[in-house]
């Protein structure tokens, strides 16, 4: 599975600010978008879906921790968690998955209007059932590594700011036969960034004699025929890669994004374009490929979707 949980708000504005007070008023603004936002909620769904399709690994992108603290520092107070709020909610129903891999990508404090700091961290996760030994598949060569290249811009309060990209690898083994599962999160601005990351993929992580599972949140819209934005897709299909999704629903859309309506303060959307995705290479059998969190079915209690963003599930065997 690869699943984008959102994170809960967009820095855009903050980003924007040209003045100090402006910056604090818009950093307190996106924090009470991520307290409607209702992480334990969103995250709570998510786990539903992970429980109804028991998937042995599942690629998390924009997995985020907000802290508090006095104003001027230091934020230390957890507010919000959404990974250990999914991993409550998966033990509370009896499905035990452990994080094999964490990396932090961008990680920021500030002060805000509210008088307080808010400090958010952002991170790439890799979760395995914890019942892995039953199913006899067993893991290793554990790497988790920030891309070379990365988007840096220029903030009017903050200066030259870079966000940090990466991905997470692992190998798998059951019953003498191999496969390595690779999820990463590209860069949702800069199709040249994007580019640059995706051959980063072909020539690091997946640069491997093994049967290749690549999924993760790439920022490239797969169903667009404008080549400024599937570049990065494309660039990966060049590498032999297989797309999951056109292969088991040849004619049907797959649209995973955007899918607001994540929190109160943003209008409802339908999807429009297919970011998310399974990509795979080698002696792989495909028996399925499935979207999450795209129906009424997968809203939150409140009313809230999930995500922004559907999920993907695939299905492999491996081949003799």
């Amino acid at each position: 599975m690869t699943r984008n949980m959102d994170e809960a708000t967009d820095f855009g504005s903050i980003f924007a600010a040209t003045t100090g007070l402006e910056f604090a008023t818009q950093v307190a603004a996106a924090y009470d978008e991520v307290q409607q936002s209702n992480i334990p909620a969103r995250a709570a769904a998510i786990a539903r879906e992970i429980e109804a399709a028991q998937p042995q690994l599942v690629g998390l992108q924009e997995v985020s921790t907000w802290r508090t603290g006095p104003f001027g520092g230091p934020a230390t107070v957890v507010t919000y968690d959404a990974l250990q709020s999914l991993l409550d909610e998966l033990n509370r129903r009896g499905r035990h998955y452990t994080p094999i891999a964490v990396l932090a990508e961008f990680d920021a404090e500030a002060p805000s209007a509210l008088g307080i700091d808010i400090r958010f961290t952002d991170y790439d996760v890799v979760l395995a059932r914890a019942d892995l030994k039953t199913s006899g598949l067993k893991l290793s060569n554990i790497r988790a590594q920030h891309f070379v290249t990365n988007l840096t811009f220029n903030s009017p309060v903050l200066g030259a700011l870079t966000i940090p990209r990466g991905w997470i690898a692992v190998d798998g083994k059951i019953r003498g036969k191999g496969f390595r599962f690779v999820t990463a999160h590209l860069e949702s601005f800069s199709p040249l960034v994007q580019i640059a990351q995706a051959d980063e993929l072909t020539q690091g992580p997946c640069a491997t004699e093994l049967p290749v599972i690549l999924g993760g949140d790439f920022n490239s819209d797969a169903a667009s025929s404008d080549p400024v934005q599937n570049a990065a897709y494309f660039h990966l299909l060049a590498a032999n890669f297989t797309d999951a999704w056109p292969s088991t629903h040849p004619g049907e859309a797959g649209f995973t994004w955007p899918l607001h309506g994540e929190d109160p303060y943003t209008s409802p959307t339908t999807p429009t374009q297919r970011i998310d995705l399974v990509l795979y290479r080698g002696q792989l059998g495909l028996d399925g490929a499935e979207l999450v969190g795209h129906t009424t079915a997968a809203l939150t209690l409140t009313g809230l979707w999930p995500s922004d963003h559907a999920g993907v599930v695939a299905f492999f065997n491996l081949k003799p």
